[in-house]
Order: C-alpha cells, then sequence, then structure tokens
C-alpha cells in the first residue's frame, strides 16, 4: 500500500472510528453526521541519502462530520480529534511501498503528527445539519531504492 492507502487504512483501524461511519473516505465527506474523509495536501523530500534513500513527508487533512449543536457535542467532537492525535502519534514503523516507474520500494511509516484539530464549517440552514471538523495529519516515511 502506498502512504495515501496506508494512513486511510490505520484511522479505519482507529478503535473509536465505529462512532462514526467506520468508513474513511478519499477526498470527499458526504455531509452526514459520522463521515469522514482523508484529502492528500502533498509529499515533500526531507532527505536523500548517497545510494537514493529518502525520507519523506505526506500531509494530509482528516474532516469528519459531527453533530455539534450544542456544548456537550462539540465538547466530544474536539475531545474524539484529540484521542485521535495522540492515538496517531504512537503509531510507528507501519509498512508502506511507494511505486516509481511501475518498480515497488519498500518502506516504513516513522513518524505520525496530528495537529490544528478545529472546527471548519458550521450549517448554514440547519443547526442539526452536521458540522466539520479538520485534522491536519503529517506522516514522515521512507523509501528504501538501494
Amino acid at each position: 500500500m502506498n502512504v495515501i492507502e496506508t494512513i486511510r487504512s490505520l484511522l479505519a483501524s482507529f478503535p473509536r472510528i465505529a462512532e462514526l461511519t467506520g468508513v474513511v473516505h478519499v477526498d470527499f465527506t458526504d455531509g452526514t453526521v459520522g463521515s469522514c474523509s482523508l484529502s492528500p495536501t502533498g509529499d515533500t523530500l526531507i532527505y536523500e541519502d548517497i545510494v537514493g534513500n529518502q525520507r519523506r513527508a505526506h500531509t494530509f487533512l482528516f474532516s469528519q462530520e459531527y453533530s455539534a449543536i450544542n456544548d456537550y457535542e462539540r465538547v466530544s467532537s474536539s475531545g474524539l480529534l484529540l484521542e485521535l492525535a495522540v492515538w496517531l502519534s504512537k503509531q510507528t514503523n507501519i509498512p508502506v511501498q511507494t511505486v516509481v516507474n511501475d518498480t515497488a520500494y519498500d518502506g516504513e511509516v516513522t513518524k505520525i503528527s496530528a495537529v490544528n484539530g478545529m472546527l471548519i464549517a458550521v450549517p448554514q440552514e440547519n443547526n442539526a445539519d452536521a458540522y466539520l471538523y479538520q485534522l491536519t495529519i503529517t506522516a514522515e516515511y521512507t523509501i528504501e531504492f538501494s
């Protein structure tokens, strides 16, 4: 699995993901409470050694639709994002593959950080509709070319 598939699968294994839909879409939520998505936003080369092995960082936006009509629900929603961020930071040494010119190269996710968990969209017409929260996730991973 490439880094996008790996992080998507990892999110789907989060112990509290069942409180949501249990499905992590790529690039969109469906607008209903419990819907979540993972949107890749870019990949950066951090370091390359003399034989070409690389350390890279891939950034994602993780979005979730929550019911947040009162303070209790908003605290619960923010708390779930906090718990997810801490849980992600403990996930390391996860196998990953990167395909370059039809050749798969092994590596591993070595570090995951999650920041900026926040409410980013409020329903305009019906306060009972889903509120959109977002978390920025960065996965550092390696590619072993040698």
